[in-house]
């Protein structure tokens, strides 16, 4: 079995990092404040997004891993954005 890149486990880290901040947001934060929580995940995520880019230290790539991590996170921001709003 191949072993998986330090680079793609950095990329879904960051991903579940933003899920469970999301899924935290939406069920904790009562209703009003909610979105404005939500405002501050997505750029919070885009910086572990790239600290954690840096981190592998791999430059072939960067900016595509860090295109994938952020837009992976605002589509994740975006489904709790629309679950807070909805709901």
């Amino acid at each position: 079995m191949p072993a998986v890149p330090a680079a793609r486990v950095a990329v879904v880290a960051v991903w579940l990092l933003t899920l469970i901040g999301v899924v935290l947001v939406d069920v904790f934060v009562p209703d009003p404040h909610a979105l404005s929580w939500l405002a501050l995940a997505l750029p919070l995520a885009v910086v572990a997004g790239i600290v954690a880019q840096l981190a592998v230290a791999e430059q072939r790539g960067f900016v595509v891993r860090l295109a994938a991590t952020t837009g992976g996170t605002f589509v994740l921001v975006l489904l709790g954005a629309l679950v807070a709003a909805l709901g």
